[in-house]
């Protein structure tokens, strides 16, 4: 089933502080945090997350593990290789400037709706965002990304979405905050320490060969094209 939605409302603020999207730590991490990529258990989050997910002040949540924040890691692959782009200095995050990422995405915010269908809308508006295409595709969930070690990993949880791309012209919207193309995965090896660690498992398992199954059935996302 693809899940098509309408254009979402700007972020909702409270008080001059983002809501973002959270879970308990217990309850997305029952078996307690890995370091690395583990496909499948997407569908399982998604149902915690409409069960005990709920938006809290960003500011609050950036050191407290306990509150897991959903990002959605929207990679894309197609016939001209995969979707690579710098953070530069126009970016939110001034932790990640600089760094490389195979990933689209960001925070689910309180204004994409409530927590048990923020997350579809959440996606598509942080592809509408970041992304320029020239036709409408579709990512599929994959499976989740999770690194421990720093600060920005301990309170953030990935989910990574893999999205086709064919022969689509793919490009960064976001000429402030973002730059980067397609290239071939082999053509990235100088740049692996550079990646963000999320990044990094995903061109492992790149090129590993372990991104080709079909994603979890039912979580297809309809992405919209935009120039």
């Amino acid at each position: 089933m693809l899940l098509a939605m309408p254009t979402p409302p700007a972020v909702a603020r409270t008080a001059g502080r983002e809501q973002v999207l959270v879970v308990p730590r217990t309850r997305a991490l029952p078996d307690g945090a890995w370091h690395g990529l583990r496909l499948g258990g997407v569908a399982r989050l998604l149902e915690e997350v409409g069960a005990c997910g709920e938006f809290r002040p960003r500011s609050e949540v950036e050191s407290l593990p306990e509150w897991q924040q959903l990002i959605p890691h929207m990679v894309v692959v197609g016939d001209h290789g995969v979707l690579v782009m710098r953070r530069l200095q126009g970016g939110s995050e001034r932790r990640l400037r600089g760094q490389v990422t195979l990933g689209v995405g960001g925070h689910i915010n309180a204004g994409d709706g409530t927590p048990d269908q923020a997350w579809v809308a959440g996606c598509q508006r942080e592809w509408a965002e970041e992304v320029a295409c020239d036709r409408q595709l579709v990512g599929r969930p994959l499976g989740l990304l999770k690194d421990d070690a720093g600060a920005v990993g301990q309170v953030h949880l990935g989910v990574l979405i893999l999205v086709g791309a064919g022969s689509a012209m793919v490009g960064p919207r976001e000429h402030h905050k973002l730059e980067g193309a397609m290239a071939a995965p082999t053509d990235l090896r100088h740049l692996y320490l550079e990646m963000e660690t999320w990044s990094q498992f995903v061109y492992d398992a790149l090129l590993a060969g372990d991104l080709g199954g079909a994603g979890e059935p039912g979580l297809e996302l309809v992405l919209s094209a935009g120039d």
